[in-house]
C-alpha cells in the first residue's frame, strides 16, 4: 500500500509541474501577441516618405520605437507593405508614402490612409494607431477620422498629431463634417504650427482648434518659433515634443 501510495503521489506532483509549464507556456504565447500600437506618419503635398524619416528616426533613437516600416500606395490605390511588423516590436512606425501625392480629395486620401491601415492590421493585432500628418498629410488624417474614426473594426485613433495643418477654404465640411458632431471617444489632439511658416497660415492651423478643444479626451495647440513649413517635420524641437505627447 505504502508503494503505491508513493507512486500516486509521484504521478500527481508529474502531472502538477506539466499543468505549471502549460500554463507558463501558454502566457509567454499571450504576451508574445499582445496587441501593438502603431503611429502612421503621413507626409505633405508633392512629398514622400523621406519627409517623416527624420521624425520616425528620431523616435527609434531615444528608445519609443524599435522598428520602422514603410507602406506604399500605388495611384490606383494598391498598398504596398516594405518590411513587416515583427514578434517582439515595440511600438512600429509606418511611414505612408503616395504615389499620388497632390490629391486634395478628401474621398480619395482617406480611403487610402483606411487601406493602409487595414494592411498593418492583417500583419499584426493592432490594439490603437497614432496619426500624424505635416501639412496635406492632415488631409489624410482628418478625412479618415471623420469616416472612418468609429468604426467598430478598425483599431481605435488614440492620438492624432496635426503639424502645420490647416482646413481646406470652402471645403470644411467635405473633411470634418462628422467630426462636428462627434470626436471619436478617448482622441488626444496635438495642433503645432509655426510662426515662421509662410505656407499655411497660423489662424488656419488655429481653426481646427474648435473641432476638438472641449470635445478631445486631451487637447494641446503648441505655437514654435521661427520654423518654415518644412523645417517642421526637421526639428528637433518638434521631435521632442512628438516624443512626450505620443510616448510619455
Amino acid at each position: 500500500m505504502m508503494k503505491n501510495g508513493v507512486r500516486w503521489l509521484v504521478v500527481m506532483l508529474v502531472l502538477t509541474l506539466a499543468g505549471l509549464a502549460s500554463g507558463v507556456a501558454h502566457h509567454r504565447h499571450v504576451q508574445a501577441a499582445r496587441p501593438l500600437t502603431v503611429t502612421f506618419f503621413i507626409h505633405g503635398y508633392g512629398s514622400s516618405w523621406h519627409a517623416e524619416h527624420q521624425m520616425a528616426k528620431y523616435l527609434v533613437g531615444h528608445g519609443a520605437s524599435n522598428q520602422i516600416i514603410r507602406a506604399n500606395v500605388a495611384r490606383d490605390g494598391t498598398v504596398t507593405l516594405h518590411g513587416k511588423i515583427r514578434a517582439g516590436a515595440r511600438n512600429p512606425l509606418v511611414e505612408v508614402n503616395y504615389a499620388d501625392n497632390k490629391n486634395p480629395d478628401p474621398t480619395a486620401v482617406a480611403t487610402r490612409l483606411h487601406r493602409v491601415i487595414q494592411a498593418v492590421n492583417r500583419q499584426a493585432d493592432l490594439k490603437q494607431i497614432n496619426l500624424v500628418g505635416h501639412s496635406m498629410g492632415n488631409l489624410s488624417t482628418l478625412a479618415y477620422l471623420d469616416r472612418y474614426g468609429e468604426t467598430p473594426a478598425l483599431p481605435p485613433v488614440k492620438h492624432l498629431v496635426i503639424l502645420a495643418g490647416g482646413l481646406l477654404p470652402g471645403r470644411e465640411d467635405e473633411v470634418v463634417g462628422h467630426l462636428r458632431q462627434r470626436v471619436p471617444q478617448g482622441l488626444k489632439v496635438l495642433n503645432l504650427y509655426s510662426t515662421g511658416d509662410q505656407r499655411i497660415p497660423n489662424a488656419r492651423s488655429r481653426q481646427l482648434n474648435p473641432l476638438f478643444a472641449n470635445r478631445a479626451a486631451t487637447f494641446q495647440e503648441v505655437q514654435v518659433k521661427g520654423l518654415s513649413h518644412s523645417q517642421i517635420h526637421e526639428s528637433k524641437q518638434v521631435d521632442r515634443l512628438l516624443l512626450q505627447f505620443l510616448f510619455k
